[in-house]
Order: C-alpha cells, then structure tokens, then sequence
C-alpha cells in the first residue's frame, strides 16, 4: 500500500506529464528537446531537497514505481520487434559487435579523462561500464563497496540516475542530425543496457527519423535486451579485468589482491547512494500494487498519446490496455519457479516479441492497434518518475568529487559512440544499407 498511500507522486507525475506533453517536441539547431526532458527536469526540480515539495520517502516511491511504469515501454518496444525479426536475424553480427563496442567505448572514452583527471583507482569502477545495478554488484563483492573501485562505481551510478537519461537524449539526437551515421546503427548504439538511457535515445532518434521509428525501436529494444541479458558477463570477464589492466599499466598501481579498505570522508555518500534491497512485500501485496502502478501508467500515456500526438481515445486506451495485459504476464511469469532467474523486464519483452510475430494468433489486430500509438508517449511517464526520485541522491552527488562529471559523461558517450561505430561498420560490411 505504500506506493498507493503517497498518492501525490502520482498527481505530481501526472501534472508534469500534462505540461510535458503541451510544451512538446522543439528542436533548436542540432538539439532536440523532447518532453521526457521537461518531464525529467520539472520532476528533477520538485525533489529538489531545498524546496520542501516531496519528501525523502514520496521520491523512494517515485523510484520504486518507474521500474514498474517501465514495462509499458518494454512491452511497446518488444511489440516493434516481433514483425521486424527477420531484419534483426539478418544482422546477428552488428548486434553482437556492437555489444563489444558498449563496454570497450566506455574504457577508450572514460578511462583517458579518469586518469588525465587524476582518479585514482576510482577510475576502474567508474569506467568499465555505465554502471547500473549488475555492475555495481560486481564491483561491491570484488572490491567492497566502501573501496576506491566502489565510490567509482557509486559516482557514476548516481550521475546516471540523475542525468544520465538526460545526457543521451541530447548527445544521440546531435549526432543523428549530423547525418555521420545509419540511423539503425544510432538505434543499437541506444540500447546502452539502461532501459530509461535506451528511451530517451529512441525518443530523439524517432524525432530524426520518424519514417524509421518502427525498425529504431526495434534495434534499441533488441541492442538492450542484448545488453541486458549478456552485459553482466562481458562486464565481469572482459570490461573489468581489461579496464583494471589498463590502469594498471598507465599508473603503476597494482596490487594482487584487495587492499584493507580504509575509513575515507567518502564514506556515507556510498552509503547513501547503495541501491537498497526491496523489503519483503507478499506476492499479493505485490501484484496489487504492479496492477494499478501499471493502470496508472497506461493511462498517463493514453493522456500523452491523444495531447502530443494526434492519437485517439478509443484507439491510445486500447494499446494501453494491451500494453498493461502483456506486462503483467511478464509480471506473472518472473515469478514462476525457473523462470524467477531472469528479471521481469525480459519476460514482458519476450511475450511482446512472441505475440507480434507474423503468424501468431492475433498478431495482425495487436500490431496494427499498438502500430499507432507513439514510443514518445510511453516514454515520458518514466522520466516523470525519474524526475521526482532524483531529489534523494542530489546530497549524495554533492559530496561526491568534481571529477566524476566530465568522467560519467565520457563514459556515456563512449557506450554510445562505440557501439554505433561497431554497428555502422558491420552493418555495412554485411550490405544491411
């Protein structure tokens, strides 16, 4: 009941979706300002600590409803990638080698600012990945959190959360526009393994290329499933031991095992940042609070699609509804015994993927009704949630170095540059265009 209980997070989210969408799409030379920035930047501000607006525990709600608003965007993007997977076999290799190109961009782009910046070993944490949840497991449990490697990890975690969404939706609407790469290449280089980072790059992508948004979705959604299934592997058996390698050999500093982690001033903002455990909730309990979360989120962009969009009632509320439907199948189907390994995000984007494949029963009504509802308007619910939640790592980020800004930036730029390079050049290579 607790996300229920603190009802003015969803009057705020749904108030800054609203303006969002009003103010719409707005592009200013090569940059384009979409409404899940406004969303992301109005929500930002009424956390902002200092105003008084929300307090600690209504942004701890906020950040725990956007994983689950979340799956209406999966489930949307999933639906894009059931009529194109014969595309998607074809080019097998540029979405294997652009993976390669997510975790070696953020060593060749991140590592050199690190070490120019004077780091330390911070910069092994913060620069062999974009640093969500998985990695910073991985970095927690080889080198400790409260260790060099952990703040780096923790540093750029909490710049992630708070503009990292921000930051890719201006940098691949840029560099779309300079017209350098294919926009299906752009589309993998999205899929960063960050489901909020792979929305905003769709949402400026789409506004490139509109003729294309059905094939976008449909690379990023399969580059971040890619991502997300295989990212923890390559982070944990290339990415860190080529970034710890690298450090090594430019610095000096090895050290053969963990050194005793000292008391440091950095203490309490990891502490503060460590995602925290979810507490135990009842399997009803949960899915209670999932369905109207979901509920909830199917309407505000039902609201969006018809403001921004140009869309219908009858036919934004239907997609919504199939998006809520398929959701909670995902839902359902994380949580039974076997299947419980893989996360929820996956399930939801795999029963998309299955029911939107030409053949299935029911395929031709599902992808012509969802065809017409826009991945923007799905898309800025989740940074309205973001927004809101931002508040509670603002302190965190303060006490944090300078340093890990210019750092967190060029390791972003480096997941997406290098995997767009990789796939622009395979894609190429096997005459995909």
């Amino acid at each position: 009941m607790e996300l229920l209980r603190n009802w003015k997070v969803h009057l705020f989210a749904f108030i800054i979706i609203i303006i969002a969408e009003l103010i719409g799409v707005h592009s200013f030379g090569l940059v384009v300002f979409l409404p899940l920035l406004y969303a992301l930047v109005m929500g930002g501000i009424l956390s902002y600590p200092s105003l008084g607006v929300m307090n600690e525990k209504m942004m701890d709600v906020a950040g725990k409803v956007m994983p689950i608003a979340m799956l209406v965007l999966i489930v949307k993007i999933g639906l894009g990638i059931g009529p194109n997977l014969h595309m998607l076999l074809n080019s097998g290799w540029a979405l294997i080698m652009q993976e390669l190109g997510h975790f070696f961009g953020t060593i060749v782009f991140g590592l050199p600012m690190a070490l120019a910046l004077k780091m330390g070993r911070e910069a092994i944490g913060a620069c062999y990945s974009i640093d969500r949840e998985p990695n910073v497991a991985i970095i927690a449990e080889k080198y400790g959190i409260f260790s060099p490697e952990g703040r780096g990890v923790m540093g750029m975690y909490i710049c992630g959360t708070l503009f990292g969404a921000l930051w890719i939706s201006i940098l691949s609407g840029i560099i779309a526009r300079t017209g350098f790469f294919h926009p299906y290449a752009l589309a993998m280089g999205g899929g960063i393994g960050s489901a909020s980072m792979m929305a905003a790059s769709i949402g400026s992508l789409v506004a490139v290329f509109p003729e294309e948004a059905q094939r976008i979705q449909a690379y990023a959604g399969a580059a971040n499933l890619m991502t997300t299934i295989l990212g923890i592997y390559f982070a944990l058996f290339i990415s860190l031991p080529v970034t710890v390698k690298v450090y090594e050999l430019v610095t000096g500093d090895k050290r053969s095992k963990n050194a005793p982690v000292e008391a440091v001033q950095e203490e309490n903002v990891v502490a503060d940042a460590v995602p925290k455990a979810a507490e135990k909730q009842s399997f009803g309990d949960m899915m209670r609070d999932t369905i109207i979360i979901l509920v909830l989120t199917g309407i505000f962009c039902t609201v969006g699609n018809c403001v921004s969009f140009g869309g219908t009632l009858a036919d934004s509320a239907i997609s919504s509804i199939v998006f809520v439907v398929l959701s909670l199948i995902g839902v359902l189907l994380a949580h039974v015994p076997g299947l419980n390994k893989l996360p929820i995000v996956f399930w939801a984007s795999i029963i998309a993927v299955i029911v939107s494949i030409p053949g299935f029963p029911g395929e031709a009504w599902i992808t012509q009704t969802t065809g017409k509802f826009s991945v923007l308007a799905a898309t800025t619910p989740i940074l309205a949630y973001a927004g809101l939640s931002l508040g509670k790592d603002i302190p965190a980020f303060k006490r944090l170095s300078w340093r890990i800004v210019p750092v967190a930036l060029m390791v972003a730029t480096g997941s997406f540059l290098g995997a767009t390079i990789m796939a622009e050049i395979v894609l190429h290579l096997e005459g995909i265009f």
